[in-house]
């Protein structure tokens, strides 16, 4: 990823959350921890990371949200942490991209994130 990709993806306000989601990779389930959330992605802390590039499907309970979304994301590098891996969202639809926006708006914690 170069430099100019790295400050796009970063531009997206990030909240700090800790909240457990379901990884579905081809057959495998994985129950992860994620510790950060924007509209465009979010972080797996701990974790080890699939390769860049690999799609996953994630189920995402957000606090004070009846039901679950199921959103489909691409690893992305994280060259600063050993274990964890990001992803990017892809293919978020708008009703998905509102209702984590919704959440964002009233989550209690902002952090900007920097490069």
């Amino acid at each position: 990823m170069d430099e100019s990709n790295a400050a796009d993806r970063r531009r997206e306000e990030r909240v700090v959350i800790d909240l457990w989601v379901e990884e579905h990779t081809d057959d495998a389930l994985y129950f992860q921890r994620a510790t950060n959330l924007s509209t465009g992605g979010l972080f797996l802390e701990r974790t080890l990371p699939h390769a860049p590039g690999t799609m996953v499907e994630i189920d995402l309970r957000l606090p004070g949200d009846a039901s679950p979304l199921r959103v489909q994301g691409e690893v992305v590098a994280a060259k600063t942490r050993e274990l964890g891996m990001g992803l990017r969202f892809v293919g978020l639809t708008d009703t998905a991209r509102a209702r984590i926006a919704d959440y964002l708006r009233n989550a209690p914690l902002r952090v900007v994130a920097k490069a």
